[in-house]
């Protein structure tokens, strides 16, 4: 999944391809800068010659994911498994560290194949997002006992139709619920996807439901101050327990909208989905001018809404100035940024 910047990151250099941390953390910077996902800016990267030399294993940690990728379109899943094995050579690494971890992973391995083929012969279209679905559902948690005093760390997937007298939801930050990958989007249903999931996490709780958000978290080794989810902030107010708020204490908690601020709980929880990209006017330069100008009110996927200070002309692109509501003044080159004019 191209569009998950953690998966990406995580199967880059594994195994070993000589790819170091600068080359990911110059793809990250470039995929920050231009408002796009890490395999978008690495690809663009490859295709503009950006890193010179190092570029080539980029080069070729592209092809190789692209050449997977006519595989599956044109394979059954099950050879399509043992090209993955093979092409990307991670079998022969685990078998050439012969250890008793790497032996462990081998028969791992072995066990997926064997479920794939089982899937692959029970199914008509046996389809590989179908058989991650059927394997995700296939966890601990089937084996979990309600009568045990003990917690249960499960994914929100693993607990579709189950209930709890108390639930926890950890990490509620934007950039790791929803992922930073659907903030920056240009489809909307990413972002939809995620605000569904949360939905799912929230009912699961029967009695309490605790959520909770760093104010500072290390990411790739750098400690970043975290901003509240966007689906907290959504939540009504009414619904909030006066007694157990102490992330009130965040600046941007205000008595009057409590969390909601421009993103309201109407337009996010409400009947009619993407009421929120309905709303906003998609930008467009015409006849070399831009359809907002300074004191308009307009609408970044990844920052929100803000209000325009400052529009400069400059080379190909329009300098602008955004005073954001949660992320302060931020300057973008208008094209890259995808601002849209609230209406």
């Amino acid at each position: 999944n191209a569009r998950d910047d953690v998966a990406v990151q995580r199967i880059i250099n594994v195994p070993k391809r000589s790819i170091g941390a600068a080359s990911v953390n110059a793809v990250q910077t470039l995929a920050a800068e231009r408002g796009i996902n890490f395999y978008s800016a690495l690809d663009s990267a490859v295709n503009e010659g950006t890193f010179g030399k190092s570029g080539e294993k980029l080069r070729k940690f592209r092809d190789l994911i692209e050449d997977l990728k006519k595989d599956l379109e044109n394979e059954p899943l099950s050879e399509f498994m043992q090209d993955v094995l093979t092409k990307t050579g991670y079998l022969a690494e685990l078998q050439a560290e012969n250890t008793v971890e790497s032996q462990t992973r081998i028969e791992n391995i072995e066990e997926l194949v064997n479920k794939l083929i089982s899937y692959e012969e029970g199914n008509d279209e046996p389809t590989l997002s179908g058989f991650l679905e059927e394997v995700a559902l296939v966890a601990d948690i089937d084996s979990w006992d309600g009568q045990e005093d003990y917690v249960s760390l499960i994914t929100i997937h693993s607990a579709k139709g189950l209930e709890f007298p108390n639930v926890f939801l950890c990490g509620m930050e934007d950039g790791l619920f929803p992922m930073n990958a659907a903030i920056c989007s240009d489809d909307p249903a990413d972002l939809e996807e995620e605000r569904r999931l949360c939905y799912v996490g929230i009912t699961r709780a029967e009695e309490n439901l605790v959520l909770t958000a760093a104010r500072m978290r290390m990411v790739r080794g750098e400690t970043i101050p975290s901003l509240i989810s966007r689906f907290v902030r959504e939540i009504p107010q009414e619904l909030i327990a006066p007694d157990r708020n102490n992330i009130r204490e965040n600046p941007r908690y205000t008595k009057e909208s409590g969390y909601g601020g421009s993103n309201s709980s109407a337009k996010a929880f409400g009947s009619k989905p993407y009421a929120m990209s309905s709303e906003k006017k998609q930008f467009s330069v015409k006849g070399g001018g831009l359809e907002y100008a300074v004191g308009d009110r307009v609408y970044q996927m990844k920052f929100g809404e803000g209000t325009v200070l400052s529009i400069d002309e400059g080379g190909k692109d329009f300098e602008v100035t955004v005073d954001f509501d949660e992320f302060g003044v931020k300057k973008m080159f208008a094209g890259f940024a995808k601002l849209k004019k609230v209406l």
